[in-house]
């Protein structure tokens, strides 16, 4: 047997015989060593939120509207002779806006004057002959009722002299008038349209979901073209939705004194509701379980995963107001899609949130 065959059988040999002794798994002391197995959780980043007084604010769609417009119908029949006002102008209560011919009404009035007065002295005559027993009872009786009867003759005619012009039922602006010098008008005939921008009306529709927050009085805000506008107050609330939008109609009043807000335009109406006590928490801490329902990830005093599901009532800046949420509760903010219910993880606190 040469060398080389000999050397490699003593090698094959003492490898057999040091895997078979075991001698690989012991110290120096001959006792086995314990091999120690470190637990790794996953890190997380929380922060302590407390619970704050949070007055949730209802946001809707509004359009303005003028509070009120009456159309304004002539009472008399006739010519129109002036138009007082023009369309656009402003009218305060009271003044006229068109004005129709007097024709012979003066004249009516005049004889129903005089004839009221000859009616009043025939009834004193009648009164005087009676306490001289001249006079019957039937005969005063006629006597009086011709005395009523012209009175109210005056009061018409005096009423048709009145109506000869045509007036502004209260402070406003005249929208439209349709008639023009010339125009021949009867009693019912429209002359113009009258509108009140001041107050100004703000209407909306207000979700089944949001109208029970809502109550007569409360403050609003409107926002119409960038510009808010906080004067605004809740003054009327429907009781029967809609059939076709399911909504509640809802409307506020605001001051427009210059009535340099106009009817019709879009604007936002804000209105402030009761407070309540809610979570400020930042939107990305905000998921959704497997069934859709919106929940957060908190942490126990033992560093343990849970979710908890929670409502969003506001939103602001600095992040989403959450209701559901216990009076203080440590939240994960960052890492909180990597972790699961009853997981043990390590967390880290920013320094404004310090770890409690």
């Amino acid at each position: 047997m040469n060398t080389n065959v000999r050397l490699a059988l003593f090698f094959t040999l003492a490898i057999v015989l040091w895997f078979g002794s075991g001698s690989f798994g012991t110290t120096d002391s001959g006792e086995p060593v314990a091999t120690k197995e470190s637990s790794v959780y996953t890190k997380v980043q929380a922060t302590n939120s407390i619970q704050q007084s949070f007055s949730p604010t209802v946001q809707l769609r509004a359009k303005t509207k003028v509070n009120r417009e009456v159309k304004v119908l002539a009472e008399v029949s006739g010519k129109v002779t002036s138009a007082l006002v023009e369309e656009g102008a402003g009218v305060i209560a009271g003044q006229g806006i068109c004005e129709i011919g007097a024709e012979d009404r003066f004249l009516s009035l005049a004889q129903a004057k005089a004839s009221a007065e000859n009616a009043d002295i025939a009834y004193r005559g009648a009164l005087k002959l009676k306490s001289v027993g001249y006079q019957s009872d039937l005969a005063i009786s006629q006597a009086k009722a011709n005395q009523a009867a012209a009175k109210t003759n005056v009061k018409r005619a005096q009423l048709d002299v009145n109506n000869l012009k045509v007036k502004a039922p209260f402070d406003g602006i005249v929208e439209s008038r349709p008639v023009e010098i010339g125009d021949f008008i009867m009693p019912g005939q429209l002359c113009a349209v009258v509108v009140e921008l001041d107050p100004l009306k703000i209407e909306a529709l207000v979700a089944e979901t949001e109208i029970n927050k809502l109550r007569l009085g409360d403050k609003a805000v409107v926002v119409i073209d960038g510009n808010a506008y906080p004067n605004a107050t809740i003054t009327y609330l429907a009781r029967q939705a809609n059939p076709k939008t399911r909504g509640y109609r809802l409307e506020a009043t605001m001051g427009n004194p210059e009535q340099a807000l106009r009817a019709g335009i879009s604007a936002r109406l804000k209105v402030k509701t009761t407070a309540i006590l809610a979570h400020l928490i930042p939107a990305s801490s905000i998921l959704l379980n497997d069934i859709g329902e919106t929940v957060v990830r908190v942490l126990d005093q033992k560093q343990i995963v849970d979710s908890l599901k929670v409502t969003a009532v506001g939103e602001s800046a600095q992040g989403i107001w959450v209701a559901g949420l216990p009076e203080k509760v440590v939240l994960v903010t960052v890492g909180q899609n990597y972790i699961i219910d009853g997981e043990h993880v390590d967390p880290s606190f920013p320094a404004a949130s310090p770890k409690q």
